[in-house]
């Protein structure tokens, strides 16, 4: 049975918090594009997921173009941080794998 929508966005919070470096000290240089930036692109997607979680504990309920949203912002950010090579390609699935990027 698939989860409602209040629940699938907690899940995706939970598994981007888990898999991607929030803790990486990123270089915030200026250098190259802005928009591949890694410290800004992690610095927007903290903030969508915590006016997320805030909105969530308010009771607001997302709707299936949130969740995809932010499905599709968490994977984009991803793959940019896989191919500048701050993260592996690999799901990080193991705490070992987490906190060697803390």
């Amino acid at each position: 049975m698939k989860p409602d929508v209040k629940t699938a966005m907690a899940n995706l919070i939970k598994e981007a918090r888990e898999r991607l470096p929030f803790d990486f000290p990123f270089e915030s240089n200026g250098e190259g594009r802005c928009e591949e930036c890694p410290f800004k692109l992690m610095e927007f997607l903290d903030m969508d997921l915590c006016d997320w979680e805030d909105r969530l504990k308010r009771g607001d309920t997302p709707n299936l173009g949130d969740v995809h949203r932010l499905a599709r912002d968490c994977k984009e950010i991803y793959n940019l941080l896989v191919k500048k090579g701050f993260i592996g390609s690999a799901p990080i699935s193991s705490e070992k794998e987490r906190n060697r990027y803390k």
